[in-house]
């Protein structure tokens, strides 16, 4: 069973009390990055508790105390320095924990999700508590500060120690094709992931009539369902594998595709399959021009025959497939341990130290003069 762990680090000199609230423990990329935050967070010298009405995840060895509980809101618990809220049901039982300092943790808009419809004013409600915020992407922070007036800091993404292959395998990695092995990552029940985009593009890249012979891989937390097995029946299909058998998967891939619509807060397996060396098609959202587009090939998220000409063309050009590897690897870098460990670190202590406070006060005052002239 694989560790929520990335790298040893430093301890650092103010140490809080910090209780991370989850919904949920299934294996998701949210959830994963939590987890690794939560145990680096510990390895800093804080002292650290994650806490869920859901199970100890079966997926992971935790670094971390681990507590269930019926009640998020803790009023069993005892007062700690800062508690992190994290999906949106999260963020009004933070408040009423024992702390003195909550921060809300945002991967993504939850009220802009297709099943999340019918309660998108609930969700927006607990959007305009007046608490501050830590992002995987600066255009969440933007509209954060934009629509809720709400302040926030950047926390890089983490990536494990496995996601990054050895030297000598990074200089001799050829494609595995013909026939290419085309991944498709996540859930077909989460329509902004937008698989049923890839999967077209995948008929069409077929129907070619020079088109280069490919693999479909398919990924997902869940079983093939009927619908998409209807749609496309993949080569292979993996799903629920943990965080290791994932990487092994990615990096015996040729090409991913991750059509995601607007609602993508980040966009993880995008920058797993930079660090390993798979070059990637994306849509053309502001998760992905915010860190990928430098490297990935970025099309509209909805346009079939854009994400198959465009697979095409990588898959048939192995110089193009080699400089997208580079690209990938070279941002991939940015999200290096030391990088990802110093953003966190700063974003708490921002919080913990109350200095959120006083930035918030000021941007108020300033305001107001702005109003006076």
């Amino acid at each position: 069973m694989p560790v929520c762990t990335a790298a040893i680090v430093e301890a650092v000199s103010n140490s809080y009390s910090i209780r991370i609230l989850l919904q949920d423990t299934g294996l998701f990329g949210g959830v994963k990055v939590m987890l690794l935050h939560a145990d680096t967070l510990a390895r800093l010298g804080h002292d650290v508790t994650v806490v869920s009405t859901a199970p100890t995840p079966d997926w992971c060895q935790l670094g971390v105390e681990f507590l269930q509980v019926d009640d998020l809101s803790c009023p069993s618990l005892p007062k700690v320095d800062i508690v992190v809220a994290t999906y949106w049901e999260t963020i009004e039982p933070a408040m009423l924990n024992r702390c003195n300092e909550v921060v809300h943790f945002c991967q993504g808009f939850e009220w802009d999700f297709s099943y999340n419809q019918p309660i998108r004013g609930t969700i927006l409600d607990a959007y305009r508590s007046p608490i501050p915020a830590f992002v995987v992407s600066p255009h969440l922070g933007q509209r954060l500060d934009q629509d809720f007036f709400r302040p926030s800091r950047l926390v890089l993404q983490p990536l494990e120690r496995f996601w990054r292959p050895p030297l000598l395998e990074r200089l001799r990695r050829v494609p595995k094709g013909p026939p290419f092995r085309i991944l498709v990552p996540g859930p077909w029940e989460g329509d902004w992931k937008g698989v049923k985009t890839a999967l077209h593009a995948i008929k069409e890249i077929r129907a070619l009539p020079e088109g280069p012979e490919i693999r479909l891989i398919r990924l997902s937390q869940f079983p093939l369902g009927p619908e998409e097995e209807s749609l496309l029946k993949p080569d292979e299909y993996h799903s629920h594998l943990t965080p290791t058998d994932v990487a092994a998967l990615v990096c015996g891939c040729d090409l991913m595709l991750a059509p995601s619509w607007e609602q993508e807060g980040f966009g993880l397996p995008v920058l797993e399959a930079f660090a390993c060396g798979v070059p990637v098609v994306a849509s053309d959202v502001s998760s992905f021009r915010g860190f990928a587009s430098q490297a990935a090939i970025l099309v509209p998220p909805d346009d079939a025959s854009a994400f198959a000409e465009a697979s095409r063309m990588v898959l048939k050009d192995f110089a193009q497939w080699q400089r997208m590897r580079r690209a990938g690897f070279s941002i991939a870098r940015h999200y290096d341990q030391a990088k990802v460990t110093r953003s966190l670190e700063k974003a708490v202590d921002w919080v913990g130290s109350g200095l959120w406070r006083r930035e918030a006060t000021d941007a108020q005052t300033s305001d107001r003069d702005l109003e006076k002239r």
